[in-house]
């Protein structure tokens, strides 16, 4: 199944074996979406159109696969805009061959969620929403208390650092540094393994971001890539969200701050954070939002998602002035 012409040559028959589609158009791949650890076919038929996703066939990502099955179904039950999964004659969710596996998912339209008012508080909400009804589900165990950022990148960020050098070093960049090493400083208290225990754990989406959320205008219209789903900290989809949908390449402090208001405030009506994850929460995001600028690869142009790595320190320095006044505030009040 390495073959683009092969893959579209065996499902084109493994497909209308295995479903009731009637008569269906040729294959052709998704345009502008990645192709690398999952294939992802078009499929459209007399019955409609779906999308097909290709897996490695082996003990583990079949048992994830059950999983992620048993929680789209459970999401679409309760009301959240996620794909079902289309069944095949015989009842199964997906079709396992050779090396292969093929899951078959309704066609959900759209794109990445544009940021608007509107949009934060979809986003915040169908967090919150899924968070609390999944309470109590049965989950793949994994570490629920080591969420991926709570881990202080400071190896990562050196290496960043080493690159802004190259380009600028003078006392500016390294009071910039300075910042976001004594943020880090603060997080690595903040997210200690023993405040770590106290923080909730259940079922989260594990890649909670724009891209994963597909909007037409500011219509919802699916909640995609549930692959990270499982056990795990409540707070490390709130931290991506908080990065990738609020904090982005913004500096402007009052922006910041509506864009995160909106956005918990949206989440909350389904579950309260608790006072000790509100300030945990600043910390986490911090982390997330270094550990992905700094861990992308420049550009040919030395630029990362817009900006240079000089550009992209003065902004994580303001930036991680900002998430530490507002722990501060979480815990003490304004």
């Amino acid at each position: 199944m390495d073959q683009r012409d092969d893959l579209l040559t065996i499902l084109g028959t493994e497909i209308p074996a295995a479903y009731h589609l009637g008569a269906m158009r040729p294959l052709r791949y998704l345009e502008n979406t990645h192709q690398r650890r999952h294939k992802k076919i078009v499929v459209e038929s007399e019955k409609g159109k779906y999308l097909a996703k290709t897996y490695t066939n082996d003990a583990v990502t079949l048992d994830s696969l059950y999983f992620q099955h048993n929680l789209s179904n459970f999401l679409y039950s309760h009301d959240l805009p996620v794909a079902q999964i289309l069944r095949t004659h015989a009842g199964k969710s997906f079709i396992a061959k050779d090396n292969w596996a093929v899951e078959l998912q309704s066609f959900l339209s759209g794109g990445p969620m544009p940021l608007t008012v509107q949009t934060l508080k979809v986003a915040g909400s169908c967090l919150g929403k899924f968070h609390s009804v999944c309470r109590g589900l049965p989950s793949p165990p994994r570490d629920a208390r080591k969420w991926r950022f709570s881990e202080v990148p400071r190896a990562i960020f050196q290496d960043f650092y080493q690159r802004v050098l190259q380009e600028r070093n003078d006392a500016q960049m390294h009071g910039f540094c300075d910042t976001i090493v004594a943020f880090l400083g603060e997080a690595t208290e903040e997210l200690a393994q023993e405040k770590r225990d106290t923080f909730e754990t259940g079922i989260i989406h594990g890649d909670w971001h724009g891209g994963n959320l597909l909007f037409v205008n500011e219509e919802i219209q699916g909640i995609i890539d549930l692959e990270y789903a499982g056990d795990g900290c409540y707070l490390e989809d709130l931290s991506y969200g908080l990065s990738n949908l609020c904090l982005r390449a913004s500096v402007d402090a009052q922006k910041l701050e509506n864009r995160t208001d909106i956005y918990l405030a949206a989440y909350e009506q389904h579950r309260s954070l608790s006072w000790g994850e509100r300030v945990a929460l600043f910390y986490a995001a911090g982390i997330k939002h270094i550990t992905t600028v700094a861990f992308q690869h420049p550009a040919a142009d030395g630029k990362v998602a817009g900006a240079t790595p000089v550009q992209w320190l003065a902004t994580l320095a303001e930036q991680t002035k900002w998430l530490a006044r507002q722990a501060h505030n979480a815990r003490w009040g304004n």
